[in-house]
């Protein structure tokens, strides 16, 4: 049976065979800014976000003459960044979109699409079925400034595999749509996150304050004042620990867990705080678990109160040292809270529980429409 070019995935109403041809057959490359016109955007391309303000990403604004490094992008139009990073290995090709103008940096290969429809084409390299065409045509190491070596010339001999234009821009509509789903889902995501921490502002009394300024009914009175030690047991982890693939109790480290054991030491709800590097930081565990000696724990019962509550207090300004900064678990006991009573404790560490759950739903939701997204990439390109 003869080959046949065509994608593993497709809509319905069209048969043809894709075409394979040179990139440079459909494109012309863009050179400098013949209009004399600096006053525009000034972009850059991040590999993850996609175009975005220079002076957003990198805080600088340039002068005049340096402007003449830049060339004239209009909307429709593509550059591929080849530069090396972790979300594209061999560059990243995007469209300009949001903008009718702009300069981007001239060491960019800035192209124009003569004969096709340019969503489809950054929607063919974000597909990354170039890449292995990419790979073969780096003579060298990523250079000082970045990039790799990959010119113009090298970059227009790639073979790519494109189907009539009626279909490219039935294909790049759709991704496009798969786009918004995504922004949507995330800013649901964001505005879970900003809300949570607003409660965890709000429902925890303040420095110098002893009453939240948020409070379920039935609570009344201002929080008692004490020592954390007085609270809590505040212990440094003594775990010697042995990574086994087919462990099922998690290590605890100072910044999360770093894999699991077959034997545990400690049991029960924790919170971790980080002892050294990122002294102060902290997260939650539940279980049987081991903890290493760079981390501090303390356990509880309303591990997500306590969370919130050390949080507000800010317990990273505890941490020393001119060069690697520490805490140490006698600097946690001497510091004085507010805190409620059993009753509130619990009813405010469900409300974060609640929080949370939502949170991870959602979280769950975002990341299995990113990886829908990548799996129709993979099938509906050549």
């Amino acid at each position: 049976m003869a080959y046949k070019n065509l994608p593993n995935l497709r809509f319905s109403g069209f048969s043809e065979e894709w075409k394979e041809e040179p990139l440079e057959n459909i494109i012309e490359f863009l050179k400098g800014n013949d209009s004399g016109n600096y006053k525009l955007p000034i972009l850059t391309i991040s590999a993850g976000k996609g175009w975005m303000l220079q002076s957003d990403r990198f805080g600088n604004v340039l002068a005049g003459n340096e402007l003449k490094n830049y060339t004239l992008l209009k909307k429709g139009q593509l550059s591929y960044n080849h530069g090396n990073s972790k979300l594209a290995k061999y560059g990243a090709v995007f469209s300009l979109k949001d903008y009718n103008e702009a300069l981007v940096p001239k060491v960019y290969h800035s192209f124009k699409i003569l004969n096709g429809d340019s969503d489809f084409i950054e929607r063919l390299f974000e597909s990354k079925k170039t890449d292995r065409q990419l790979r073969k045509m780096i003579t060298s190491g990523a250079r000082m400034d970045g990039l790799l070596n990959i010119n113009k010339q090298s970059f227009g001999s790639i073979l790519i595999n494109f189907p009539t234009l009626i279909e490219q821009k039935k294909i790049g509509d759709f991704f496009a749509k798969q786009d918004k789903l995504i922004e949507l889902q995330t800013q649901k995501v964001d505005q879970l996150k900003k809300l949570k921490r607003g409660y965890l502002q709000k429902m925890f009394p303040q420095e110098g304050e002893t009453v939240p300024r948020l409070r379920f009914s039935g609570f009344s009175g201002e929080w008692k004042e004490v020592t954390f030690g007085e609270c809590y047991s505040i212990n440094t982890g003594k775990s010697k620990y042995f990574i086994n693939d087919n462990g099922k109790y998690a290590i605890a480290g100072s910044k999360g867990i770093i894999g699991y054991d077959s034997d545990y030491d400690y049991s029960g709800s924790f919170v971790m705080v980080s002892r050294v590097g990122e002294a102060g930081s902290m997260y939650e565990l539940d279980g049987k678990l081991k903890i290493t000696d760079n981390t501090i724990f303390i356990q509880t019962n309303y591990n997500k109160y306590l969370s919130g509550l050390l949080t507000n207090r800010n317990i990273n300004k505890l941490s020393q040292g001119s060069g690697r900064q520490i805490i140490k678990s006698s600097d946690l006991k001497r510091i004085k809270i507010n805190t409620a009573n059993f009753s509130e404790q619990k009813k405010i560490n469900d409300c974060i529980i609640l929080i949370d759950k939502i949170l991870k739903l959602e979280l769950k939701k975002l990341n299995e429409l990113k990886r829908q997204k990548k799996a129709y990439l993979q099938k509906m390109f050549i």
